[in-house]
Parts: structure tokens; sequence; C-alpha cells
């Protein structure tokens, strides 16, 4: 089973500009190695990402090891859409538990792993308003893309010309391409033109070989694309 985690972060924007003390007091749920990571980012809006991404990591994680899976305040569904994200309100934070002791490591090529649970993945991704989470007993890696335009030359350099001729919008390719690569942990130093992400057939392809699988969901009306992938095409539950 993946179980995936999109929230929106607007509130953590507004406070970080207008209520730095009540940002800060937020910063003291986190764990040291993700305290960190807030305070090394400069720009406001990822600063804000920051630290929803470490709350909803901290937060799924204790439900996940306890077995019981999803918030108390949240629902899931299998394989289905998300209708109603994750919002990061005042509730969120009474909700929220301190993690002060989980240890975050990096892989040779910068994929986080947790040290204490080697059988447990976990992928982050940010984009725009939101936040997105996967947690897994796979290798997996999640992605979520703003809706933007990408130019020809962007397109030729990163996209195969499959993905070209593929009819997908170029925003909604890249977050199937970005997932991959986070799938994989090699992150940008793999070529995009190595590989092939068809989102109608939900598969990755190498050498013309399925690699892995791409499982995708439109939010905002479209205005979002979200990707997750893995090697077996586990189930997806969304968590909200």
């Amino acid at each position: 089973m993946i179980y995936l985690y999109a929230a929106k972060v607007n509130n953590l924007f507004d406070l970080y500009e207008n209520h730095k003390d009540i940002f800060n007091e937020k910063m003291s749920l986190l764990c040291p190695e993700r305290k960190k990571k807030v305070e090394a980012v400069k720009q406001p809006k990822d600063k804000a990402r920051a630290l929803g991404a470490g709350i909803l990591l901290q937060s799924a994680l204790q439900d996940y090891l306890s077995l019981s899976v999803c918030r108390k305040d949240c629902g899931h569904r299998k394989e289905e859409a998300l209708e109603k994200p994750f919002v990061f309100d005042e509730e969120t934070f009474q909700n929220a538990r301190p993690m002060r002791h989980m240890d975050i490591a990096y892989g040779e090529k910068g994929k986080p792993y947790l040290p204490e649970f080697p059988g447990l993945y976990f992928s982050l991704s940010h984009s725009g308003d939101y936040v997105a989470l996967a947690l897994s007993c796979h290798p997996v890696g999640v992605d979520i893309q703003e809706k933007r335009e990408l130019s020809d030359a962007l397109q030729m350099k990163y996209f195969t010309e499959e993905e070209r001729k593929s009819g997908y919008a170029p925003f909604a390719v890249f977050s199937g391409k970005e997932s991959y690569i986070k799938f994989t942990g090699e992150g940008m130093s793999r070529s995009f033109t190595d590989f092939s992400v068809n989102l109608k057939k939900k598969t990755v392809t190498v050498g013309g070989k399925v690699s892995a699988y791409v499982r995708s969901r439109e939010l905002e009306d479209g205005n979002y694309m979200l990707c997750v992938c893995d090697k077996c095409k586990d189930i997806i539950s969304y968590c909200m």
C-alpha cells in the first residue's frame, strides 16, 4: 500500500508574513533535522512549504507506525481523486504531535531515508500552494507540479519524442518524470531523455522495457498534477 498525502499550505504563507512569532512557535514541532532544513531556506514561501512538509511527514509517520494510517481528523479512500486536501489550519496544529528525535539521513545521491525504519520509504514534494508526501513499504517517488508553461526548448531538452507527442500537458508529463527520478533516488543526475513516461498506460519505460509504474491525479481543476511512482504498481490510499 502507498499512503499518499496532499496538503495546502496557504495559511503557513500568512503565518510567516504576518505572524512570525506564531510561525516560529510551530517550528518547535519539528525534529532537529527538519528544523535545520527550514531555517536554511531563504525564500518566504519555500520556508513555509518546508515547515508544512516537515509537520506532514511527522504526523503521517506517527500514525503509520501506530497502524492508524490516516490522521484522526482525516479519511482515506483507495484509488480515488483527492477532493478536500489537508489544510494547515489551527486545528491541524493542535492535533500535530512533536517528533524531536526522528533521524533523517541521505543516500549517496541525496535521497532521504529513515535509518530507524529500514523497511519504510518516503518521498516529499512541494509546488505552489501544496506539499505532498508518499509513504510505503517499497521505494516510492512523489511529485506535485503547479500548472506552468514549458518552452519548446525545455521540452526538447527533457522530453522524449513519445512524450512530446503524448497529448498530455507538458507540466503533467514533467511531474511524472520527476516522480520517477525521486523513486530511483537519482535526482537531476539522471538524463530525462533516458526514460519515457506514458501517463495513459501508467508506465515508465527504459530502453523500451517497463521499469516502473506511475499514477497521476489532477487537483484544483487541473491546475496541479500529482504523480506517484513505484516498482510494483501498489494500491494507493489517498489520505486527506
